[in-house]
This record gives C-alpha cells, structure tokens and sequence, in this order.
C-alpha cells in the first residue's frame, strides 16, 4: 500500500474530525478543551511527512487473533506493582490486548470485559459501561484509567473507544490494598496506547461502518522523534444511530504521549487522554400490563406484578426532543522513572482530570393503569416526575510516589515496594426535577406513538460542591522462599476527609451538609506454590474498605455511615501446557461483605443489608492445530444479600443484575492456503433479577457472534455479524428505574434491552 492511500486515509479522517467539530463548535469552545483535538489534527496535518519517516513494510503484519492466549507469562499493573507475571500473581487477572479486541470487533471497553466469565455489563446512560462481577456490580467495580482511580465508577465511567487502548486488564476479588477505596469486586484497568523505548515507527488506521449507520474511523502514528525520545498519538471517532430511534450516539477519543530517555537511568513521559461523547439517549422500555400488550415479550422477562415488555414498542423512544447525555474530560499526566542502580526503581505520577457532564432527559416512564396523582388518563405513558438533569464539573489532582528494590533476603529472592499517593477532588452537582412546574399535556404520550416533546423549563432542586482529600501509605512484597514456594503481600493505610454541602434552589445551606473524616487499612496476603514448571496453586486473603459504597457523591448527612468492610478468600490453578497449546484458569472466590448502601431514587441512598458471595471461574484456550483455535470460560455465581438491621432488608434476595451462569465460547479457524481467518462466539448469559426485591426475572440469552477476516500484506478486511440469531433479551436493569410507579411518586417503570442482529464490514491497516 503506497504512500498516496496513506495520505487518502488521513485527509478523509480530518475533514469526518472537522465536520464533528463544527457541529459541536458551541459546545467545545464553552469548554475550552476540544483544543487537544485541534492539536491533534495540526499532528495529522503532515502526513506526507509522517509517512516519508516510516518504511513500508511488505512482509505480512502480525494480527489480532479472535482466539487468543492468555498470555499467563506477562505482568499487569493491575494485578501487582511489583512487576509479577500472571501466572506469580496469586489473585484472578485477566489481560485482553488491543489485537484481539480488533479481532473481535470490540468498539467499546464493556464490550471487552463482558466477555469475561461471569461478567455482565449495562450501558444505561444514567451509569454507562459499569459491571457486574462476582456479585457485585456499578461502582463496586473500580474503574482505573492507565492505573489511576479518577472517582466513582457509575459516575467516570465512559464508553472508551477500543482504537486508542493497549489492553484491558481486569483483576478480580477486593483489592482496595491495591486501588483505594471501592474496590470491593475487582477493577477494570483501562490502559491507552503510549509511547515506548525503542519503539518502531509506526502508523495504524482503522474504518468500519454497519447497521443502524454506526461508523468507527482511526488513525494512530508512534516512533521515533530521536535517538533518545518517542511519540505515540491515537485519535478515533464512533457514531451510530442506534436500535432505537434517536438514540445517535457518538464518541471521539484523542490520547497521545511523548517519552524522553534524558539519560540511561532517567525517562520522562508526558501523557494526555481527552474524550467528548455523546451517549445512547435511550432510557428503557417502559413495562405494560399483560393484558394490554400487543406483543408481549415472556420470552424477555417476567413480573410478579402481571406486567411484561410489549414487542410493539421495541424500536420506540419516549425521551425528549432536546436531551442531552455528553461529557467533555481531560486527562493529563506525567510519569518520572528513574533507576539509580539495577535493583531500585524510583517512579513519580503527577496527574490531573478535568471533566464536564451534562444529563437533560425525560428519563422515567410509567404506564398509567388508574387515574391518580399525575396520571390523568389511563394507558398513556407519564412521564412528569421523570423530568430531570444533572450537571458536572469535577476537578482531581493526585500524585503517586513509589520505590522499589529487589534484593536477596537469606538467600532467597525479595522485592519489596513502597509508596505514597495523594488526591484532591473537588465535585460540583447541579440537579433538578419536575416539582413545583404545572402538569402540561406533552408530559404524557402515546405508548405505541410517542411525540417526543421538548423538555421545557429546568426546575432547579440544588447544587451540591463534595471536597475529598485522600492520603495513602501502602507497601508491597514478594518473598520466594524456594523455586516453586513464594509469597505475595500488600498494605495500605488510608485516610479520606469528605466535605458535603447541599445548597437548595435559592442558595440556601441545607442540613443534610456534613463533613466526616475517614482512616482504615487494608491488606491481602497470598501464596504461589509450582507443582510443576508450568503449573501453579494459589491461595490467597483480601479485604476492601469503602467508606459509603454506592456513591460517595450523593451521600448526605442522614446517610453518614461507617466504613464498609468486605473480604474474600480465593483460590486456584494456573497452568501453560505449551506443549499441549493450553493455557487454563480455575478459580473459587468467597466474598463477605457488611452493610451496602445503594442508590434507590434519583437523589437518595439507602442501606439494602449486606451481600455475600461465592462461585467458581474457569478459562482456558487451546491451540488444536496451526490453523484450528478454542476459548472458552464459564462461570458460576451464588450471590444474596444478607441480614441488616437497618429498615431495607433484602436478606436472602439475589442483587439485581447478577446471574448464576455465565459462558462464552469462541473458535477460530486460519486457513493455510488462503489468508482467510474464519470464527464464531457463543455467549450465554442466565435468568437475572432486574430489582432488589426479586420481583422481576430477566430471561437467559444466548448471543451468536461471526467474524470473517480476509489479510493482504499490510491489510485486513473484515466482516462480523453480531447476535446472528437476532435474540431478544434485557441486558440491564437500573433498580431506580424499576417498580418506581408508586401512586405518591410514579416516577420510573422501565427496563433495557439489548442490541438486535447488528452487521459490520472493517479495513484496518498498519504500515
């Protein structure tokens, strides 16, 4: 592929970038952030000069495979900051690399991750790309970008498109010792493309288009800038029209970094990550009464309130006109590593996040069955009370000391690392919702023809700034007593001060303000054990502490409880049986944990008892010929909440949104005498409880995926098919969105469903 279709391929991509731009030039200027992606586009303003650096390389360029390994031999930060494999890793990580995500067709990060035993993830835009894991779900799952907490993960979290990420690492069971507070689950470390010593020049680009007009566009250049410094930049764009109508979302995503060797014991790096997204506006399908139902779905979902979802209404969306769900966040950070001598490595990481959120949504929906309250007529779909917006701006500054030495104790190998870390966040909410504002006709719709409305005027609730400060001393160690026996702990010890105001409509310091200082410590103690070279068991002990759980941003001052405790035993095996082509993982967890305050209403919180845990995980892939590839994992989970003293007891109920039995499968096929790569993916995902009173099941599914990849030199061409067999299923519930039809507040009734059949065709290319 000459330079001509290199310099095609860019210039395309910058006039798709600045049409986005202009359509959003109101928006970004008012943000003033949106210069990064300007300075990315001067970058590829030169791409003649670019290309002319690099050497075109005609051998075949090595590609992703959909079956891939698991790699067990590689480190994660996630998984330690020692630097140990996976495989000397005595917890449950998981490493999938940005190959095989491309291989795939992986657009997003939940998209990667829910293909992970037992993982299930919802894109509710409330809380986008959160998870559910080993019980657990939203922001019990910690969510780190390149390593670091940015906040809680229902509210950081966003669709990172897949193009500008390394990899995916995904450690399992608490890990606060590790991660700060809230990592109660695991954590899902999201780690974007960076700049390497020595690293090749490089360019990458990537077009797809599919159904429902869904488009992804990349392109990314790395390399040398000089013999002691090197470059990586990464930009892409994703957009789609959705399954249903008005959903339109879109995501552009730039990161970028520079990394200078100043001397051979002394590297600098300077990194920056910016996004500007617009999610899915689709908030749910509202349930119906079964009588009422054109169509209904049993196959769906079930109710003990005799209401189902109506086929009918399936592609129909009863937000308004003018809503809003966009997010506009920088990233930037600076990493110093400095080695003095071969066995101690001193790194710094200053970092700062910035971003603006905005929600303006008429995001509840409710099925009138009698007159009361706002509902003024019978089978229509109120949605008064569901009127709400809520408006961002969060600012973090944080820096991460650490040293580590590795030396020889007694004659047995130890490393021994130390650290200090600090934060401050300063959060500003701005909310509102229908309380005072007059009922008007357009409040209520049609169900089977909804006119969408405009939102009309912003009843303001209040705003409420949160101040969270953080200081933590924490110390890791592996000691390998012999060979095959070694041992792997952590601690942390933490301290968090917390300063809540609530302001109401007029400016006016309510009550519910309050501020609380917090300390704990944490720890996890482990063992690795080779029965054989290429074997391993692994026992290990964790605990988590979290200070409220669900949001510590929401939380007012009826709601200032103590920390939270979990803990979990795990233990398993890790095997590469090379010769065999198999890597495997077996893992059994048992997580307990006290007290869990969850989010019940769109502004309030409350305890739902305590939640214990316990099931068994396992992966495995196998190499059956040069040609012939398998994956597979499955796991079982057995999750309930557990008896509280306070007034909301679920004990014995099974937490929304976890099922029992999850699997994936996946086969991959390389044609010898063809450059053909053939596959296929089989998800299951079991029956669910869409609330914490179990009185809604949402139905299993099972999701058949195919791929076909065709490679020339530098190039491949792919087509996918997802949910071939166009399922029906839910595949989320928010339990503040359900059963929320009380007659003094009938506010939400509603539920998602997933994606049907979905079709794409890719080129990607890499010179």
């Amino acid at each position: 592929m000459s330079r001509e279709i290199v310099w095609l391929w860019v210039t395309n991509l910058r006039q798709m970038l600045n049409s986005i731009e202009g359509d959003k030039v109101e928006r970004t200027e008012k943000r003033g952030k949106s210069a990064l992606v300007l300075l990315i586009g001067l970058l590829l303003g030169a791409p003649a000069a670019l290309a002319s650096q690099l050497e075109i390389v005609e051998e075949v360029v090595v590609v992703g495979e959909i079956v891939d390994e698991l790699d067990l031999l590689r480190p994660s930060d996630a998984g330690s900051r020692l630097g140990l494999s996976l495989f000397e890793t005595p917890a449950t990580v998981e490493v999938i690399d940005g190959s095989t995500m491309q291989a795939r067709g992986y657009k997003q990060v939940t998209d990667a991750v829910q293909s992970l035993p037992g993982v299930v993830s919802g894109e509710s835009p409330a809380a986008p790309s959160t998870f559910s894991m080993r019980g657990f779900t939203r922001s019990q799952i910690t969510i780190l970008r390149d390593g670091l907490w940015v906040g809680p993960a229902n509210m950081v979290m966003r669709p990172q498109n897949t193009f500008n990420l390394d990899r995916i690492e995904v450690l399992r069971g608490p890990n606060s010792v590790l991660h700060g507070q809230g990592a109660v689950a695991g954590s899902v470390n999201v780690v974007t493309r960076s700049a390497e010593v020595g690293q090749p020049n490089k360019i990458d680009l990537l077009a797809s288009l599919g159904r429902y007009d869904t488009r992804q566009f990349g392109v990314g250049a790395g390399g040398g800038l000089s013999e002691s410094a090197w470059y990586r930049f990464d930009v892409s764009q994703r957009s789609s029209d959705g399954y249903v109508e008005r959903m339109d979302s879109s995501s552009l995503n730039a990161t970028g970094s520079v990394l200078w060797q100043a001397t051979d014991a002394l590297t600098v790096k300077l990194s920056f990550d910016h996004l500007d997204d617009e999610l899915a506006d689709y908030w749910g399908t509202p349930l119906v009464p079964t009588a009422t139902a054109r169509r209904p779905m049993h196959n769906v979902v079930s109710t003990m309130t005799g209401e189902t979802l109506d086929r009918a209404t399936r592609s129909l969306n009863y937000n308004v006109s003018d809503s809003r769900a966009e997010s506009d966040q920088l990233f930037l950070r600076a990493d110093l590593t400095w080695t003095p001598t071969e066995n101690l490595t001193i790194k710094n990481t200053s970092y700062r996040f910035d971003a603006d959120r905005e929600w303006l949504n008429a995001e509840g929906y409710v099925f009138c069955t009698n007159v009361v309250d706002v509902c003024t007529k019978t089978g229509e779909i109120q949605r008064y009370y569901g009127y709400f917006f809520v408006f961002h701006e969060q600012d973090l500054v944080g820096n991460r000391l650490t040293a580590q030495y590795d030396s020889d104790l007694g004659g047995m190998e130890n490393s021994l690392l130390g650290g200090f870390e600090t934060t401050s966040l300063d959060f500003e909410r701005t909310r509102g919702f229908r309380r005072a504002e007059p009922l008007a006709a357009g409040d209520s719709v049609d169900p089977y023809a909804p006119i969408a409305g405009r939102y009309g005027p912003e009843e303001l609730r209040g705003v409420s700034p949160t101040d969270i400060k953080t200081r933590a001393l924490f110390l890791e160690n592996m000691l390998k007593l012999s060979d095959r026996l070694s041992v792997v702990g952590a601690f942390r010890y933490e301290e968090l001060d917390l300063e809540r105001q609530n302001f109401n409509s007029d400016g006016v310091l309510e009550a519910s303000s309050f501020d609380r200082e917090f300390d704990w410590t944490s720890w996890r103690i482990g063992t690795v054990f080779k029965l054989a070279d290429n074997v391993a068991a692994y026992a290990q002990y964790s605990d988590a502490k979290d200070p409220i759980n669900a949001n510590i941003f929401l939380v007012s001052g009826g709601e200032d409880l103590d920390l939270t405790d979990a803990e979990q035993w795990e233990i398993g095996l890790k095997a590469v049986l090379a010769d065999a082509g198999v890597e495997a993982t077996v893992a059994y967890f048992d997580i307990q944990r006290d007290d869990v305050l969850e989010q019940i209403g769109v502004d309030s919180a409350s305890n739902v008892g305590g939640r214990e845990s316990n099931g068994l995980e396992v992966t495995a892939t196998w190499a059956a010929s040069e040609q012939l590839k398998f994956g597979v994992n499955m796991a079982q989970t057995s999750a309930k909440f557990s008896r509280s003293t306070n007034f909301r007891n679920y004990a014995g109920n099974t937490p929304p949104n976890v099922p029992e039995r999850t699997a994936n499968l996946w086969a991959g096929y390389n044609f010898s005498e063809l450059p053909l790569t053939l596959g296929a993916a089989l998800r299951y995902v079991g029956d669910r409880y869409g609330d914490n009173a179990n009185a809604v099941t949402l139905k299993s599914y099972s999701l058949i995926d195919a791929f076909a990849s065709w490679r020339h030199n530098n190039l491949t061409v792919s087509a996918r098919v997802n949910n071939a067999a166009d399922e029906e299923y839910v595949s989320w519930s928010d339990v503040f969105y359900l059963g929320q039809n009380d007659p003094s507040f009938i506010y939400a009734n509603q539920l998602l469903l997933g994606a049907p059949r979905t079709y794409e065709v890719s080129i990607a290319a890499s010179f």
